[in-house]
């Protein structure tokens, strides 16, 4: 007898070319053994009911943010990346930080019943299920490393950037300090749309199960599991085994985890395998009640029953590993970035891509292929069904090369554009300044690149994906370049296509100042913001303009007005102050003061409203006062040069020159600091 292993099952021959397969024979008569019935597992409800639950919450907290306009931030593992990059401690931050350290103490519990990716996985498989279909698990070695990539890329490289590779590429690159935000009024800001959800759904949960097994996604694609399964290796709290256990097999039947239960549990008398989600299935489905939770050994710890480890099945070779291994990193870096896919997205169509290459691969070069019900190939001959396989493998395959292209191009075009820097107070200035030629001329090989990217876009049907982003960088160059009536028009195509939106209403009433029509795009964003009082940056770019303009009145009546639409804006409320207390009116001026003082007292940790504070008891004579709340703004932002130059300045205009002196110097030092930044 000879044995030939393809890529998804294992068929025994014959001398003659048949097929033979050895069953169980069971005894006859009424007698049947213990273990022999189906195999059937009494907490897959329990745990739905949980999962379900976890959903209704979710859908909760939306609802309450919708109905207030404000609720905590979101309750989401990828929520630490503020913690990393930028110190900021969120309520997704203390959740992650609590689900590792309970990991690590209770073991993998939480993909099992918290996740709601884990709920779309078991929900796919049970369907397929109940359409006859049992999916089998993908095993590969090296793309089992894959989660704990995605994890260190996610959380630990912006520290490393930070502190092994900025102090030489970026020396002016500070740490921001650790800073708290529980609470938002943006809580959809981080979320994708539906066309990501959708199609997000299809890939992580039908596609990866059906290809890669149970819970493909949680083994091979999710960056959280990265850290949950080395974890999970420390904890004391694991699925072990008495001896009653007569080695039926039933704890593996049921286990939706991918792991070989009866064979941990025989080799190690315990499970050590880092899939292991706690789901309980093993436990409540033995026929003998030899399963249990318990305390004891970690797996680290772990050594075999036998002289030597057990070794472990794979599907791949070396070089299929390592070629499949580059496959996925391949069509990672494909999706991920320039079109707007998000991680967790890209991981998913990763893996998919990964095994669809390996079975094209085996199509290609294995005498016997099959995948679940379908017969691809038979005796080196392909029928129909292998012939469907690979056209629609080569597609996708083809379709994530496409993406990647233009993802390519992309990158390099957005690489350019970055070299063009220029304030964007010379771009817009409305007196007809324009930017130094070096930099124009960068701005006009970015368009051209940009240009590029889009018709390879268009050509492969995918520049809906980026067009909107892209026109809207095309429009910043071609101001750069002067070109302020194409910037508008292209803008304005934009909102037609896409919707106005209050960033498009922006760039626009930018441009149109830009071009000289600064009437124009009073008007305009004037319009579009009493159309849309929630739109207050709009209402700061008008007011802006007529402050830049010297129009003093018009800008106080829109400051005023904005207030009147919405008295909690506190954007709103600071902007009016600060006009106020700019007057030389003292009337104002005093006015404008009595709103900063209340201002104080809801954000007292602001620097910027001891400025505005500043201005106004100038204008009133209070000049102790007034010197006490400028020093106040340094004790709070101590690197922020405007505040230095308000002081020194303040000083200078009260004949005290020797004191200013040193603070008008650390003034330019910070200025120069922050512009490098």
């Amino acid at each position: 007898m000879s044995t030939t292993r393809t890529n998804c099952e294992t068929r025994t021959r014959g001398s003659a070319g048949g097929s033979s397969l050895s069953l169980q024979v069971l005894p006859s008569g009424d007698h049947q053994p213990r273990g022999t019935r189906a195999p059937h597992s009494r907490m897959g409800w329990r745990r739905a009911t949980v999962l379900i639950g976890i959903q209704l919450l979710m859908i909760v907290h939306v609802v309450q943010w919708l109905w207030t306009g404000t609720t905590i931030t979101p309750v989401e593992p990828s929520e630490s990346m503020e913690a990393t990059k930028h110190g900021v401690i969120t309520v997704g931050g203390v959740f992650f930080a609590v689900a590792l350290l309970s990991t690590a103490l209770l073991g993998r519990w939480f993909c099992g019943w918290g996740c709601h990716v884990v709920m779309l996985q078991d929900f796919c498989g049970y369907l397929m299920k109940r359409a006859g279909i049992r999916p089998r698990l993908f095993r590969s070695r090296l793309l089992l490393w894959m989660p704990l990539a995605l994890a260190v890329y996610m959380f630990l490289w912006p520290v490393i950037y930070r502190l092994a590779i900025a102090p030489y590429t970026r020396p002016d690159l500070e740490w921001p300090g650790f800073s708290t935000r529980f609470v938002t009024s943006d809580f959809w800001a981080t979320f994708p749309g539906w066309l990501v959800g959708v199609p997000f759904l299809l890939v992580c949960g039908f596609a990866a199960v059906y290809l890669l097994g149970a819970k493909g996604y949680c083994t091979y694609g999710c960056p959280y599991g990265g850290f949950f399964a080395p974890l999970d290796e420390l904890s004391p709290v694991r699925i072990r085994v008495s001896d009653a256990c007569t080695q039926c097999g039933h704890c593996t039947a049921v286990c939706t985890s991918n792991v070989r239960v009866h064979e941990e549990v025989r080799d190690y008398r315990m499970v050590v395998d880092q899939g292991c989600m706690k789901c309980l299935d093993c436990v409540s489905a033995c026929p003998e009640q030899a399963l249990r939770v318990g305390f004891g050994t970690p797996a680290f710890l772990a050594k075999p029953v036998g002289a030597a480890p057990p070794s472990r099945k794979w599907d791949l070779t070396w070089n299929e590993e390592i070629a499949l291994a580059l496959v996925a990193a391949g069509s990672f870096f494909a999706v991920r970035g320039a079109i707007g896919v998000p991680l967790l997205f890209a991981s998913g169509i990763a893996i998919c891509a990964t095994y669809l290459a390996w079975m094209l691969w085996k199509i290609a070069s294995a005498r016997d292929v099959r995948v679940h019900r379908w017969q691809l190939k038979r005796d080196g001959r392909t029928g129909a069904a292998g012939v469907a396989a690979a056209f629609l493998s080569v597609a996708a395959l083809t379709g994530v090369a496409a993406v990647g292209a233009v993802n390519g191009m992309l990158a390099i075009a957005d690489f350019g554009a970055d070299r063009v820097v220029v304030s964007p107070q010379v771009v817009f200035n409305g007196r007809g300044t324009l930017a130094e030629p070096d930099t124009r001329a960068r701005a006009v090989r970015g368009i051209e690149q940009y240009e590029r990217a889009l018709g390879l876009a268009a050509m492969l049907h995918l520049d809906g994906l980026v067009r909107s982003r892209v026109d809207d960088r095309i429009a910043w160059l071609e101001a750069v370049d002067g070109r302020f009536a194409d910037a508008e028009k292209r803008l304005r195509a934009c909102a037609e296509r896409d919707g106005m939106s209050q960033d498009l209403a922006i760039g626009i009433t930018r441009m149109m100042r830009g071009g000289g029509d600064v009437g124009g795009a009073v008007a305009f964003a004037g319009g579009l913001w009493e159309a849309n009082p929630s739109w207050g940056f709009l209402r700061e770019e008008a007011v802006g303009i007529l402050i830049d303009s010297d129009d003093y009145d018009s800008a106080l009546a829109i400051a005023r007005k904005g207030v009147e639409l919405s008295p909690g804006d506190f954007v709103a409320r600071r902007r009016l102050a600060a006009i106020l207390v700019d007057s030389v009116r003292r009337d104002y001026a005093a006015e404008g003061l009595a709103m900063l003082d209340a201002l104080v007292a809801e954000r007292p940790d602001e620097a910027t409203l001891q400025l505005g504070r500043a201005a106004g008891l100038k204008t009133m004579g209070r000049y102790d006062e007034c010197e006490q709340a400028l020093r106040k703004g340094i004790e709070l932002a101590p690197d922020d040069w405007r505040m230095h130059q308000a002081l020194g300045d303040f000083l200078m205009s009260i004949d005290r020159q020797k004191e200013a002196g040193p603070i008008m110097k650390k003034a330019g030092d910070l200025r120069v600091k922050a512009l490098r930044k």
